[in-house]
């Protein structure tokens, strides 16, 4: 009779593997499907005899349990989408969700994209995705687990202007220029309403040797005055080797832009640092001077065209304007027992006692992997490892049959002892 009862919890024990590895091969194709295994252990065992210090134990064993069923969070293949908002998980971490019910949800699961509120969402469940997002300035306040909250941003929204704040200018001014010699270059300047302004810089060659005056030119709207000299002026002075003197690298201008905000606190004035280092003095021939603005930063106010994201988790947004700003953080959490998670369906998981509690961060640092546009990282089921596994199984519930029915031949031999 222990015999039949031992077969019996073979059946039910391999019943429960085949479930998991039916399950395992059904979700081969899943993405980010992370897949699990059961281990067996023996139950019970009776004990005819404890032994002595001549003879063994004796003992036997009454069937098999279910020892665990554990889940396999290996990493799956990435598969190559070429889509912005696809994003897989390269090393440890999960994707944060909240769902409707104000709870989070982890994932591996990065096949993102917009709702009609502009919130970053897994289309197929809803849930949005965690995160920070940045201040006009591309600035995050923190990057932790209290400021954590939902990724929104709008197409179309408006990006703040750059007011100018300096500019740099490069080329060479004739040493062979007479006396009084013009050269005029102009540049752009934004105020901090985005407002571009038309500024001229013009060097003039001075009595004495080695030196050019320099000063600006502009409407006198701006603030340079009526003589439109009052933004700046200098002079800079060059070595005989034709290089800038170091004093002479830099200039200061300042404007006061019409309806200008808070450009320079109350005054409205707008200060822009000139950079005349790469400027250079040498004889020029037919060629003359040739001085141009090489860089000056500053842009007017854009709208929100696209975004992108880069391996830390950056969402970037990209201006009409042609500038590109940080928007939002991407989060990822760790778990101390990634095994330890609770399956909540949809190739979602959910925090227990087993897991810990998340570690919330960025991606690529405090242990958390980084991210791979692009990518979405696939199944991890081994299909020659489950199907080897269904093998070993359906042997086994068969074995597990087989006692059983050997169990009743021998019960019903006895039975026909009385005949």
């Amino acid at each position: 009779m222990r015999a039949m009862f031992s077969g019996v919890t073979g059946i039910r024990s391999h019943q429960v593997r085949m479930d998991v590895i039916g399950n395992n091969i059904a979700n081969v194709n899943t993405t980010g499907f992370k897949g699990s295994r059961v281990t067996f252990q023996d139950v019970f065992s009776q004990t005819l005899s404890s032994g002595s210090a001549q003879s063994a134990p004796q003992q036997i064993g009454l069937g098999v349990g279910i020892a665990s069923t554990d889940l396999y969070q290996g990493a799956g293949s990435f598969q190559l989408t070429g889509r912005e908002l696809d994003l897989a998980i390269e090393g440890n971490g999960m994707f944060v969700l909240k769902g409707g019910d104000g709870l989070n949800v982890y994932t591996r699961v990065g096949n993102f994209d917009w709702d009609a509120e502009g919130f970053l969402v897994n289309p197929g469940t809803g849930a949005r995705v965690q995160g920070w997002t940045a201040n006009d300035y591309g600035e995050f306040a923190s990057l932790d687990s209290v400021g954590l909250g939902a990724i929104q941003l709008k197409r179309g929204g408006v990006g703040l202007a750059q007011p100018t704040g300096s500019a740099s200018l490069s080329g060479n001014l004739d040493a062979g220029a007479a006396a009084a010699t013009e050269v005029r270059t102009t540049m752009t300047a934004y105020d901090s309403l985005g407002q571009p302004h038309s500024v001229a810089v013009v060097f003039t060659k001075g009595t004495e040797p080695n030196t050019w005056d320099w000063k600006v030119e502009g409407d006198e709207s701006i603030g340079l005055g009526a003589d439109g000299t009052g933004g700046g002026e200098g002079t800079l002075t060059f070595g005989s080797n034709g290089l800038l003197a170091e004093a002479s690298y830099t200039g200061e201008i300042t404007i006061i832009p019409p309806n200008a905000s808070d450009a320079a606190e109350d005054s409205g004035e707008q200060t822009i640092t000139l950079n005349f280092k790469e400027i250079k003095q040498a004889f020029a021939g037919r060629d003359g001077s040739n001085v141009l603005v090489q860089k000056a930063d500053g842009y007017p106010m854009g709208t929100l065209e696209s975004v992108t994201v880069d391996a830390s988790g950056l969402v970037y947004g990209v201006f009409s304007n042609g500038f590109r700003r940080p928007m939002a953080q991407v989060a990822v959490a760790n778990f101390s027992n990634t095994a330890g998670l609770l399956k909540l369906g949809t190739s979602t998981f959910g925090e227990s006692p087993a897991s810990g509690s998340p570690v919330v961060g960025a991606p690529g640092n405090g242990g958390r992997g980084r991210l791979v546009p692009g990518n979405l990282e696939m199944s991890n089921v081994d299909l020659s490892t489950e199907f080897t596994n269904m093998i070993m199984t359906q042997r086994g519930f068969q074995a597990s049959t087989r006692v059983i029915s050997a169990a009743d031949e021998m019960l019903q031999d006895l039975v026909n002892l009385r005949r």
